[in-house]
């Protein structure tokens, strides 16, 4: 991670731009108005042009409220978001994901237990040019 083009929000969570994905480190509670933070600092990078795929580590968080989750499944609907990778967390915090990949009804999200299985799944959306 190149830190000094990462976005630290208020909450603590952080999120940047590279090689065209979107990299989220939720190391902190996911509330109503850090979840609209998250989903907009990403939709920057997405309307601009700069990245079509997402990861999301996990594997420090802990919580996600009901708003939070509402916000995130609204930020994978983007039409410009082809895939998301998903790697980490504990089984409470991983549930919670998965109710958000199932309210967005993109097949294009998947877990992983590491952050390079993550990685590679999105590269190979990237060098097929996959976008479901």
């Amino acid at each position: 991670m190149d830190e000094e083009n990462v976005i630290k929000t208020p909450g603590g969570n952080k999120v940047w731009c590279k090689d065209g994905i979107i990299h989220y480190l939720i190391s902190a509670p996911v509330d109503e108005s850090e979840a609209v933070q998250l989903r907009d600092e990403g939709w920057k990078f997405v309307d601009a042009g700069e990245a079509h795929l997402v990861s999301i580590d996990i594997q420090q968080s802990t919580q996600f409220s009901s708003a939070a989750r509402r916000i995130w499944v609204e930020f994978f609907k983007h039409p410009k978001i082809f895939r998301a990778a998903i790697f980490g967390g504990n089984v409470f915090v991983r549930t919670l994901a998965s109710f958000v990949i199932a309210a967005s009804s993109r097949r294009n999200m998947k877990f992983f237990a590491t952050e390079k299985e993550a990685l590679k799944w999105l590269h190979v959306s990237v060098d097929q040019n996959i976008s479901t």
